[in-house]
């Protein structure tokens, strides 16, 4: 099925941004139609493959834009006239099916009584029910073909579809749905969790980490809970239930600032550097520059998030990202959470890391 539109779907607020950075990444690319968090561009050069590669931090999803349902206007359901633009892909393939809504509220914004997804959950039971044919599950796997159903509004519904790759969340509109325990000292413990989801890191149990920023141990929560030793970098208080996870030793707290760390501070054998501060990029990407010679002979990769405080700094990212590849990370990707606010999630593996490779590859 050709088709020379692309859908993207992206945070509230950062619209501006993906249009800057596909107008750069993308020439060929035009923009055609957004609703918030929702954009579609029309490849002024041809079709759109179903294996298409779009180089694009700010785009949590992507794929063929194939049609539109407006439940208020079909002739026949939602559902009929969805499995209608979709049966010439179903004649051809088995499809993974993925539905999913467009954000609607900022992150940490949500009204008290909202449930993310409720729309999206109802079409996809229909969805399922009106066509027996689709692969078991949701996640997807490298060459599923992937039927994308956008719930772009209530009654409005975006229809597209990929083939399944490295290059695209396997989860329906990039979530994956993390259950945060109540326990859990703060949101870090979140993105952390959806970043090692997204990236596929292969980060195991007995692994030893190094956290900058790591107060008050959302992250580093999420990684004890893992199996994994932690040091944390942090001037500022950890919670209770980090320093004495199941009364384990395997967390230690440097409780200074990260300019004060000497190599003797930490230990042999670190495989793992996280870094999550509430600064401006440039304050950050000096510490991970003091951080990374002190342990990158066991060093495999970096889990980063980046805050933009200010959304001019979008323009800089691929000069942040050429900052930390300097570093002796050839492989880097970069991506917005669904959990981020105003940041970026960076997954970089050194050239000894690259031997492992994601998980989910």
């Amino acid at each position: 099925m050709n088709s020379p539109f692309l859908f993207t779907t992206c945070q509230l607020g950062a619209e501006p941004a993906l249009k800057s950075e596909i107008a750069r990444e993308h020439p060929e690319f035009r923009f055609a139609f957004s609703r918030p968090g929702f954009l579609t561009f029309k490849n002024v050069s041809g079709f759109v493959a179903p294996d298409f590669q779009l180089n694009s931090v700010f785009a949590r999803t992507y794929g063929v834009s194939i049609g539109t349902v407006n439940a208020a206007e079909a002739e026949g359901s939602a559902v009929s006239e969805i499995l209608k633009l979709a049966a010439p892909l179903m004649t051809a393939k088995t499809l993974r099916l993925h539905v999913w809504e467009r954000d609607q509220f900022s992150v940490g914004e949500e009204p008290p009584k909202f449930h993310k997804g409720a729309r999206a959950r109802v079409l996809e039971k229909e969805l399922r029910a009106g066509e027996s044919q689709w692969l078991s599950g949701t996640r997807a796997e490298s060459g599923d073909w992937v039927l994308d159903v956008i719930v772009v509004e209530d009654q409005k519904f975006w229809v597209g579809f990929h083939e399944a790759s490295f290059a695209h969340s396997p989860f329906p509109g990039s979530d994956p749905e993390i259950v945060v325990p109540a326990e859990a000292p703060s949101r870090a413990y979140l993105k952390l969790e959806q970043g090692l989801a997204w990236s596929g890191c292969p980060m195991t149990s007995g692994d030893l980490a190094v956290e900058i920023g790591s107060a008050p141990g959302g992250a580093s929560f999420a990684l004890l809970k893992r199996g994994v030793s932690v040091i944390g970098i942090d001037p500022g208080m950890m919670a209770p239930q980090v320093l004495s996870f199941r009364e384990s030793p395997r967390f230690s707290h440097l409780c200074k600032s990260v300019v004060r760390i000497e190599k003797d501070d930490l230990p042999q054998g670190v495989k793992w550097l996280l870094l999550d501060m509430n600064t401006e990029p440039d304050v950050s990407l000096a510490a991970l520059e003091r951080i990374f010679p002190m342990i990158q002979e066991s060093l495999m990769g970096m889990l980063l998030t980046i805050k933009l405080n200010d959304w001019d700094f979008a323009r800089e990212i691929p000069a942040f990202l050429e900052r930390i590849r300097s570093l002796g990370c050839p492989r880097i990707r970069a991506t917005q959470l669904p959990g981020n606010k105003q940041e970026i999630f960076v997954y970089a593996l050194t050239r000894r890391g690259q031997t492992l490779g994601p998980k989910r590859r």
